[in-house]
């Protein structure tokens, strides 16, 4: 007896037959057919189409194979192996730094965070009396702008906590802007940044000699918008007014 290589002609299983029996039979699907077809089907598989049709289940020993043969296991056990393989981890680049490897301790992340709030601590306790100090001379400066304003007239009313016709800007409160329906001439601007210059030194308690250092005005006249600059009494000039438009 020779033992040969046949693929079924039904559902294409391996069989492992006697070339010398004139039939060979399936283990997997009870196909019963010619020897010599088996044999020509496993020259060219590629080339046949199998049917896969249910066939008469025979019970007892298949009488036509020489030995039971089954799939090829080699791919399904190396696919197993893959599975079932633990996965590896990849090894750690020494000269890489993670975030777990910088990460602080609690005591120094602890002092970060009280260094950070006395901090905060220590700026609100220098800025606030400064601004407190602010308010308060600009509370008097708003309740004496009528001195100021002498050349023409100015909205002293609030709307919303605000002065409609004047603001004032600068941590000395150095800086005023006006707003007003009048015409306004050069010499209005130089006669009213005297005045403020004045009350603000009378407020401040300024000497006459700085009075007028870094104190500018800004008005906006229905003639249009004009600045002047101080930097001293030379500058009480109108040849000091610019234009803004």
């Amino acid at each position: 007896m020779a033992s040969a290589q046949g693929i079924c002609k039904n559902c294409g299983s391996l069989i492992m037959l006697n070339d010398r029996e004139e039939l060979c039979e399936c283990l997997f699907c009870d196909c019963v057919f010619p020897s010599a077809e088996a044999l020509e089907i496993a020259k060219n598989p590629g080339a046949y189409t199998f049917p896969n049709e249910p066939q008469q289940k025979r019970e007892g020993v298949k009488k036509y194979n020489v030995t039971p043969v089954y799939p090829d296991p080699i791919p399904a056990a190396v696919k197993r192996a893959e599975v079932e393989k633990p996965m590896k981890k990849a090894e750690k680049n020494p000269y890489e730094v993670s975030p777990d490897d910088v990460k602080a301790p609690k005591k120094t992340l602890a002092i970060v965070v009280g260094a950070a709030a006395g901090l905060i601590v220590l700026v609100i306790a220098i800025s606030w009396p400064l601004y407190a100090d602010r308010m308060s001379h600009r509370d008097q400066l708003s309740a004496a702008i009528s001195g100021v304003c002498t050349e023409f007239k100015v909205d002293s009313t609030k709307t919303d906590g605000y002065y409609v016709g004047f603001s004032f800007k600068g941590q000395s409160n150095n800086s005023l802007s006006l707003t007003t329906e009048d015409t306004v001439t050069k010499e209005d601007l130089v006669k009213t940044v005297e005045n403020y210059a004045n009350e603000r030194a009378k407020e401040y308690g300024i000497g006459d000699s700085n009075r007028y250092d870094n104190v500018s005005l800004t008005v906006y006249a229905s003639n249009g918008g004009f600045s002047i600059s101080l930097s001293g009494a030379d500058d009480l000039s109108v040849d000091n007014v610019k234009s803004l438009t």
